[in-house]
């Protein structure tokens, strides 16, 4: 090829996209490593034990399904979720950081029941409500403070306009509390002087600066009981002075054990069955405390305050997310309405967007799961199910180099098959750089939208850049075909023939796909996701480009 043919040919547009996506891809692949599944990395299992037996497959596959769309929801590596008889489920990753891991188990042990209440009142169910999914269904404001307001809208049913509209009638500024996981027929155990100075204080900031009392009306006991509905109850204690040598005087505070008995029995009246104890930094309830409230058929939790400050231990006894003000009118149905809270930065709104669509959008877990043993989500806790384990890759890390070096010698047989059939090496190395590029472009792709190459994926590629070379075959046969025609036919004819040939088979390629995505089998969507991006990247990209480097040489 002359000089000034091969120059054009460099400016070509559809070359020259070709050498800016191999760029990007380098470059991508340079600042952003690849994720590897646990097929070549190794990775974790997380055992999950239920409260209780599932009633049906059915119930199990519900289960599965909400896990499988909130974890792969929150943009989180790819995870599968496999159910083990009626009672387990197995959550299976590649290898990740501590970080990354709590944050899964946070999502996991979330069974997700929304609700909205408005001094108590019931306004609003998760089942009630649907999102926005509009442009302007979600956002983030800055509030001028260093702290970004995030909100979430929301579309009720007919039944939970009606609901909403009721709860908050003649509610102007009040609260409209949002709670995920709300203690349901449980009651909340404090002792005397701990119930005296949630009383006594009328602001709770939370971490994010915003006051979940109202205007320094609502005080902690309100808050827990009007507000949150859960019933408080008091453990008195008996104080008694001993005198010893007449040297000092020691008070010693002796729990009542007839009066708490008194009190667990009418609450057991009142279908309360979970006792919370929440002990703050200067209570003392014994472990005897603990023991007598399961004796009485209690299950009994322990939230103790530590160093958390009050508003943040309030949202954890409570499961209160936030508590924005009415601040609209209304006489009627609302139909409309926007879920929103505070973060500190524009990343945690943003994380905190993504969580209440996640969480609103898959649903209840039909069955709540046991907080898994050996976790932080166990601590205090009496009962606990399941357990984390590390699992080495099935593959280990040298079948990468081993695929790799196989790769490059595939790469030379197939050179040397094509160099035999045309007798031509200009066209043998076009061939062969346009399946790297391939490679690398869809690496690069791979690498910037974080997506997990496990072995599925891996063949997803193979059978890509198989298919590339098929079709690069098709557009070098269409373009040096002598036809014994009398009639010329030009090259751009003869390309448009082989690319109608090429779209054809992309598009088989894609329908087949796409059927794939569909089904219900999270191992097989990696493997149809990747071939998908690799066959668009050709027909976009790679085969344009080639088609012209091809009808330069020809000439």
């Amino acid at each position: 090829m002359e000089r000034k043919s091969f120059i054009r040919m460099l400016k070509n547009i559809k070359v020259l996209l070709l050498l800016t996506a191999v760029i990007l891809s380098a470059v991508f692949l340079y600042a952003k490593p690849l994720n590897f599944g646990s097929d070549f990395v190794g990775g974790v299992y997380i055992e999950l034990e239920l409260e209780h037996s599932a009633n049906s497959t059915e119930e199990m596959q519900a289960m599965k399904t909400i896990l499988e769309n909130r974890l792969n929801g929150m943009g989180l590596r790819d995870i599968q979720v496999i159910t083990w008889g009626d009672q387990f489920l197995v959550v299976k990753m590649a290898k990740a950081s501590p970080e990354q891991i709590n944050e899964i188990e946070s999502i996991i042990m979330r069974q997700a029941k929304y609700i909205e209440r408005v001094d108590g009142k019931l306004a609003l169910k998760g089942d009630e409500l649907t999102l926005d999914t509009s442009s302007s269904g979600a956002a983030i404001v800055p509030t001028g403070e260093g702290y970004h307001r995030w909100q979430v809208a929301v579309i009720h049913n007919l039944e939970g306009a009606k609901r909403f509209g009721e709860a908050i009638a003649g509610k102007m500024g009040r609260p409209i509390d949002s709670f995920i996981d709300a203690p349901e027929n449980t009651s909340i155990l404090l002792t005397e002087a701990t119930y005296k100075r949630l009383h006594s204080m009328t602001s709770f900031k939370t971490l994010e600066d915003w006051d979940i009392a109202f205007h320094g009306f609502d005080n902690g006991i309100y808050i827990i009981e009007n507000r949150s509905r859960i019933q408080i109850t008091q453990i008195k204690t008996i104080k008694a002075n001993n005198d010893e040598n007449n040297k000092s005087t020691a008070q010693e505070e002796n729990f009542d054990f007839d009066d708490l008995e008194a009190q667990l029995e009418e609450l057991k009246n009142n279908g309360i069955n979970t006792i919370i104890i929440a002990q703050n930094k200067d209570d003392n309830i014994t472990i005897q405390v603990e023991n007598f409230i399961a004796e009485n058929g209690f299950k009994v939790i322990r939230k103790p305050k530590g160093d958390t400050i009050y508003a943040e231990w309030i949202k954890e006894l409570t499961g209160l997310q936030s508590s924005p003000r009415l601040n609209f009118f209304s006489s009627g149905p609302v139909y409309n309405a926007v879920i929103e809270g505070i973060s500190p930065t524009k990343a945690d709104a943003e994380k905190k967007v993504i969580a209440t669509q996640v969480l609103l959008s898959s649903g209840n877990l039909p069955i709540k799961i046991l907080p898994i043993c050996g976790t932080t989500f166990a601590e205090n806790t009496e009962q606990c199910g399941g357990k984390e384990t590390t699992f080495d890759p099935a593959l280990g890390g040298k079948f990468l180099s081993i695929s790799a070096i196989i790769g490059i010698i595939a790469i030379i047989v197939v050179s040397i098959i094509i160099f035999i059939r045309y007798r031509k090496m200009a066209l043998t190395i076009p061939v062969m750089l346009t399946c790297l590029s391939e490679i690398i472009i869809i690496l690069g792709f791979a690498s910037m939208i974080h997506w997990e190459l496990d072995l599925l994926a891996i063949a997803g590629i193979i059978i890509v850049v198989g298919t590339g070379v098929d079709n690069q075959i098709v557009i070098l046969d269409e373009t040096l075909k002598r036809g014994k025609k009398k009639e010329v036919v030009s090259i751009v004819e003869r390309i448009k023939s082989a690319f109608f040939i090429i779209f054809v088979s992309a598009g088989t390629i894609i329908v087949v796909m796409l059927a794939l995505m569909g089904v219900e089998a999270g191992m097989l969507k990696g493997f149809a996701f990747t071939t998908i991006a690799g066959v668009l990247i050709g027909v976009i990209i790679t085969r344009p480009a080639f088609a012209k480097i091809v009808e330069y040489i020809v000439k």
